[in-house]
């Protein structure tokens, strides 16, 4: 059995709001939505992945992906609510802010998680949690949010980490965007 994605996506100007000193509200959406799109992108060229969704208060139109409506509930009750309805199958959750991602980058955690049931990925500062892979169907504890990093690892101490600049370099603030503009991401 194949691979589901599953993109959680905030979408509206309301979005990546610790952006907001350095740009404007129709540059963050519009910024997201390119993101967005590019994470599709490259995981629609994975074959390992059957399924793509991404999670929305919106409906977000993709060839490449289905749309789930969120609601409302935050972000780690709208995936363990989308999980349980899913089932025990291969779930990938990537976050939909990753303008480096490449295929290859995805390919190296879904190998990780096939061969230890579970992998992660964290942010470039080491704290946080860019993406999940659970291929073995065991119960989990999603935690995204502040120090995700060290409560996700403390529930499996065996999950293998990757830190990939493609799975790694999100954006979520000023620095990150520095990070990213000189990486070659235009805003």
């Amino acid at each position: 059995m194949g691979w589901t994605a599953l993109i959680p996506f905030r979408t509206g100007t309301g979005g990546k709001s610790r952006l907001e000193a350095v740009l404007d509200a129709a540059t963050r959406e519009r910024l997201a939505r390119e993101m967005a799109q590019h994470v599709i992108d490259m995981l629609s060229r994975c074959p390992e992945i059957e399924r793509i969704v991404v999670l929305s208060n919106k409906a977000f139109d993709h060839p490449a992906a289905t749309f789930a409506m969120d609601a409302g509930r935050g972000l780690n009750p709208e995936i363990s609510a989308f999980r349980d309805d899913f089932g025990p199958a291969p779930l990938l959750v990537i976050h939909a802010d990753l303008p480096l991602l490449a295929q290859a980058d995805v390919k190296g955690l879904l190998e990780a998680a096939t061969e230890h049931g579970i992998a992660m990925a964290t942010d470039r500062t080491g704290e946080g949690t860019n993406a999940i892979a659970l291929a073995d169907g065991r119960k989990f504890v999603f935690r995204f949010g502040p120090g995700s990093r060290a409560l996700h690892g403390a529930a499996e101490e065996q999950m293998p980490v990757l830190q990939r600049d493609g799975l790694s370099a999100d954006l979520d603030t000023p620095d990150d965007l520095a990070f990213l503009r000189q990486r070659g991401l235009r805003v």
